[in-house]
């Protein structure tokens, strides 16, 4: 009786929220595994890094692709390949011996599973809802939030019991397990089952205002505005800094004289915090807008980076995981919210997937960059000061794009 009177919006936040927390495997492990790779295999840490870095310009560039398939067709079959994929990368992984096995398989088949994740769930779920939109998707990316505090401790711990190739393969299976049988609940949108978006007969009050399901922009129309490029630069910025710290934060711990778990554990703490950014950022953008919300957290990002350049003692670094997780985990639902504000509903997926591509030119550099430095100077200060710089200019951005208003290009907004 309960399940019938449950709208399946929220049942498509909650297989959003585990599919997503399975896929936090793949963004926070590979940090945790750096350095025993590197070690037995004597390797730079700027080459490895290579790895998440094709891996992130392949989603990106495949992103654009995967939303105009979800927008038109739904999740459910991109979100399947993203598990069978993901899976047989991290069980390929366990028989690597040449770095270019590693960036293939992790470069490409990481790659292209994470094309067929993210944007297709956080495009989809707007969708369901236009009362409590916000509220929605900060549950929905609190998944991922709560799959980064659960994924390095645990490949720290399987590391240590069975070897890291071992760890690998469990790494796999669960994925598998997880991803492929929840991908097969999730729906396009609730008009294809014959619902209508929660709330939709009730009347919305919006501190912004300006986005609506019926006012959208085209992708041609998006990319000629102004907005489109300023977010664009701002992801940028922000995905090098997120690379640098979830790739390079464990090791860096490490060479300071952190013990490996306390050292996983700061991963941990960053994913555990940004529960709480994802969270309340959905209800702050309802509430203050989309824009406002981003600059809130590129504040908080840059006085967290900071703390990180002085930070030498273990409280330190918690502290700083503690300030940067709450920030970070509230720019992720800002990603998809604060497109639609910008540009509508209609097109959200592949508007979105088109600034994303622009954000991952960022995220690319990060891991190299940070771990070259690393490789030259044997220390990541320099890569972290470059963090801060980087913020500031995001912070800078997000200004201007704050005090641009309405949808440019749409007829009747300013």
């Amino acid at each position: 009786m309960i399940l019938k009177r449950l709208y399946y919006g929220w049942v498509m936040v909650l297989i959003a929220a585990c599919v997503l927390a399975a896929h936090a495997l793949v963004v926070y492990a590979f940090g945790v595994f750096l350095r025993p790779i590197t070690m037995e295999f004597e390797w730079d840490r700027g080459a490895l890094s290579v790895a998440p870095s094709i891996a992130w310009l392949i989603s990106g560039f495949l992103a654009i692709l995967s939303g105009r398939l979800s927008d038109k067709y739904g999740p459910r079959l991109l979100v399947t390949a993203n598990g069978l994929l993901a899976g047989i990368a991290f069980l390929l992984m366990s028989q690597i011996s040449s770095l270019w096995q590693v960036w293939l398989i992790w470069g490409l088949l990481m790659g292209i599973a994470g094309s067929c994740c993210f944007t297709p769930i956080t495009s989809t779920i707007p969708r369901w809802f236009t009362k409590k939109r916000g509220i929605a998707m900060g549950l929905a990316v609190t998944g991922f939030g709560l799959g980064g505090m659960i994924s390095p401790p645990l490949a720290q711990w399987l590391i240590s019991t069975y070897e890291w190739p071992q760890a690998f393969i469990i790494l796999g299976l669960i994925t598998l397990i997880i991803v492929i049988p929840l991908a097969q609940f999730m729906k396009h949108s609730p008009q294809r089952i014959g619902l209508k978006p929660y709330g939709e007969n009730e009347t919305v009050k919006d501190a912004q205002s300006p986005v609506s399901t019926t006012s959208s922009v085209s992708v041609k129309q998006a990319i000629k505005t102004s907005h489109f490029w300023l977010f664009g630069l701002i992801l940028a910025c922000f995905f090098f800094i997120l690379q640098v710290i979830t790739i390079h934060i464990y090791s860096h711990a490490v060479d300071i004289g952190v013990s490996a778990t306390v050292a996983a554990s700061i991963l941990s703490i960053v994913a555990g915090s940004s529960i709480i950014g994802r969270l309340s950022m959905g209800f702050v953008s309802d509430r203050i807008g989309a824009r406002r919300a981003l600059s809130a957290c590129l504040v908080i990002v840059t006085l967290a980076l900071i703390w990180l350049l002085f930070a030498k003692e273990i409280w330190m670094l918690y502290m700083f995981a503690v300030l940067f997780g709450i920030a970070y985990g509230g720019i992720i639902p800002l990603q998809t919210l604060l497109t639609g504000e910008l540009f509508g509903l209609k097109f959200l997926g592949t508007i979105m997937a088109s600034i994303m591509l622009l954000g991952m030119v960022g995220g690319i550099l990060g891991g190299p960059v940070a771990g070259s430095i690393f490789d030259v100077t044997e220390s990541y200060s320099l890569a972290f000061l470059i963090c801060v710089v980087l913020c500031a200019l995001a912070i800078t951005l997000s200004l201007i794009l704050l005090r641009s208003r309405g949808k440019e290009g749409i007829v009747g907004y300013d």
